[in-house]
């Protein structure tokens, strides 16, 4: 059809009659004939402001990973929840008062670093875990430092609470966390782990999820692999906050049975 004509033929005229316009009337007919123009500009500037505005939205309702804390100027391992499901968490946090605070000398408390309470918690979660045959954890630094960050958070908050889920995301999942408190001058690692583990002598090995006893399970779950250890002292230097977190986590509903097992001698263990 040699009669038809094609508006966007002349789209490299845009510009050169851009500038000649010096008349009410020549404006008019410019916007008439070019129309498609304005309104391909229209929408991508529509598209432009929708962009950044999402862009925005994101770095503000999901906070990297490793961001500075502005009161101490530490990094703190925080992120927004992704809506990934969380196993479960007890209520009730164990308190322990050292009934013996002449016990440790205050030259054993100031030999005592966190890189010790870290090795020695680990050894007697491994110890236990043993005896309940799952096989040994590995520390991970990372996660040092996500219950570390932690500890410190419960003694700015000065009570006992569980780290929000997006806290202790990790590797797509939300880690098991374990918390305690005591009070006396030092908590050391075996201390800690033996304040969960005491909640053995309540557990059912015939039921599912037991809510008196979830500290417990966590510690002795055999499906999870590896755990990191944090505390913090209070300003006085008469308490402490006790942390753990576990990858993968534990205290799932129907998975009792298999991952939380009865105590029985050593020899007869059997790593899954």
């Amino acid at each position: 059809m040699s009669g038809s004509t094609n508006p966007f033929g002349s789209f490299t005229g845009v510009f050169s009659q851009l500038f000649s316009l010096d008349s009410p009337d020549k404006v008019g007919s410019f916007f008439q004939q070019y129309w498609y123009v304005w309104l391909i500009l229209s929408i991508g500037v529509v598209v432009l402001i929708a962009v950044n505005v999402a862009i925005c939205c994101y770095f503000r309702h999901h906070r990297k990973l490793n961001e500075i804390d502005p009161t101490t100027g530490e990094k703190r391992l925080y992120n927004k929840d992704w809506g990934i499901a969380k196993p479960k968490q007890t209520l009730f946090i164990p308190i322990e008062r050292n009934l013996q605070d002449s016990s440790e000398s205050p030259l054993m408390i100031d030999d005592y670093d966190d890189s010790k309470f870290a090795v020695e918690a680990l050894m007697a979660h491994n110890s236990f875990r043993l005896q309940h045959g799952a096989v040994p954890l590995q520390q991970n630094e990372y996660l040092n430092k996500v219950a570390t960050d932690w500890a410190r958070e419960l003694v700015k908050k000065n009570q006992l609470q569980h780290s929000p889920d997006p806290w202790r995301r990790y590797k797509g999942s939300v880690l098991g966390e374990n918390l305690a408190f005591y009070i006396g001058p030092l908590l050391t690692g075996e201390r800690l782990t033996k304040i969960w583990y005491r909640e053995f002598d309540q557990h059912d090995f015939n039921v599912d999820l037991q809510e008196n006893s979830l500290h417990f399970s966590q510690l002795v779950w055999k499906g999870t692999r590896e755990v990191g250890f944090g505390r913090c002292r209070t300003p006085d230097k008469k308490q402490w906050y006790g942390v753990a977190v576990y990858f993968p986590p534990g205290n799932y509903p129907n998975q009792y049975m298999e991952n939380v097992q009865p105590r029985s001698d050593l020899e007869n263990q059997r790593f899954a």
